[in-house]
């Protein structure tokens, strides 16, 4: 089982931010990124996040929540 730990935290003026966590031991890292998505019928937004995988090799995998990334991650080895 891998130990993830919080490497990063960037927080935008409209609320949006991301946190990058990485694992002990290997390149293996994983972004939170909550971003503002517009309403359709009405004003204003509501906030969605969504979990990355980042691979040694650059390529990223969009995960819907930590523990599936987490588990793509243990996979991957």
């Amino acid at each position: 089982m891998l130990k993830w730990e919080k490497a990063a935290h960037t927080i935008h003026s409209n609320g949006e931010s991301e946190l990058l966590y990485v694992a002990d031991g290997t390149e293996l890292k994983i972004e939170s990124r909550k971003r503002a998505i517009p309403h359709a019928n009405r004003s204003g937004y509501w906030m969605h996040t969504s979990y990355f995988l980042i691979r040694p090799d650059g390529t990223e995998k969009e995960y819907w929540t930590l523990r599936q990334a987490k588990e793509a991650a243990e996979d991957d080895l």
